[in-house]
């Protein structure tokens, strides 16, 4: 188990590096980033001006020498100044994340605690009418963007019958009701994407012989279903678990603009569009690092549920 962690380590930090140079190498490959700048400056640069910039930024130095300087300070959480807002990177994302961390979790938990248990039910009913419901609820999960379905549970929900607000957190801020419907919305794609997952890795455990050998001996359905099957089905849906939180986590860009909702999603639009890039490279930055981590984690509850993992 040792040797698996220190390796797993290893990996994540090489995958870390390796992350930190694409972002570094494509923040620079529109240009010098002072003709970003320069309008901090008011007008044209003179010579003057553009040395100084160099020096302030370390565009003066060897590009392995701006690489280190440009970690150092992202590792501290120095990203600099936003050239649209006119105010640090840092401060921007801490103001934003609250906002997709709670539409991120509560799409998330929306997604596991109705996919997972429809797509155990659906392995379980093979062939029954509950695996047609489950199927059909998958199908259209799977089939409608995830705008339109925004744009319709506005539409429906908050327009016609008026049971929701429309998503926006409006100036009163954060509150349940406004939460709902967009983290439904945002949802219905991973919870049609675990049921798939989850019943497909159902269906070829519960085809296996240990399986078919503990059902021969006796032992109860539901321990056989929950602590056999489920067990060792679990893996594929943890991946895509863990993967979905981050990916939720870090930024849903569609649902957070179709609900004008105030998060990294929307912010990373407007910064890619307004050629922003430090807000861009740090909200990258950033993905990068949580991918990164879950991946080491995902590995570690592998080597713990499926001790073949650890000695292969």
């Amino acid at each position: 188990m040792k040797q698996f962690l220190i390796r797993r380590i290893f990996y994540a930090v090489v995958a870390i590096l390796g992350g930190t140079l694409i972002i570094f190498f494509l923040s620079r490959a529109s240009g010098d980033p002072r003709v970003l700048f320069i309008d901090e400056y008011g007008g044209g640069p003179g010579d003057e001006v553009w040395e100084k910039m160099g020096r302030e930024l370390g565009l003066d130095k060897p590009v392995p020498i701006q690489y280190a300087i440009w970690l150092k300070k992202s590792l501290t959480g120095d990203f600099g100044t936003s050239l649209a807002l006119q105010r640090p990177v840092i401060t921007v994302l801490k103001e934003r994340a609250p906002a997709s961390l709670r539409l991120g979790v509560a799409g998330w938990i929306f997604g596991t605690l109705v996919g997972i248990p429809l797509g155990i039910i659906s392995a379980i009913k093979r062939g029954t009418k509950w695996d047609y419901l489950a199927r059909t609820f998958a199908l259209f999960g799977q089939s409608l963007p995830t705008f339109w379905a925004g744009i319709m549970g506005i539409l429906i929900f908050a327009g016609i019958f008026e049971w929701l607000p429309s998503g926006t957190m409006g100036e009163g801020g954060f509150s349940i009701p406004h939460l709902i419907m967009p983290a439904i919305v945002l949802g219905w794609l991973p919870a049609a994407g675990y049921l798939r997952l989850t019943r497909s890795s159902m269906l070829d455990v519960l085809e296996s012989e240990y399986i078919k050998l503990a059902r021969a001996k006796g032992v109860r359905y539901s321990v056989v279903i929950w602590k056999h099957a489920f067990r060792n089905a679990l893996l594929v849906p943890l991946t895509y678990s863990g993967l979905l939180l981050i990916g939720f986590i870090t930024g849903t860009t569609v649902a957070e603009t179709v609900f004008s909702w105030p998060g990294l999603g929307r912010l990373a639009i407007n910064s890619v569009m307004g050629n922003d890039f430090p807000v861009v490279a740090a909200i990258m930055f950033f993905t990068m690092l949580l991918y990164v981590t879950v991946v080491l984690f995902l590995d570690l509850i592998y080597a713990f549920i499926d001790p073949r993992i650890r000695t292969g």
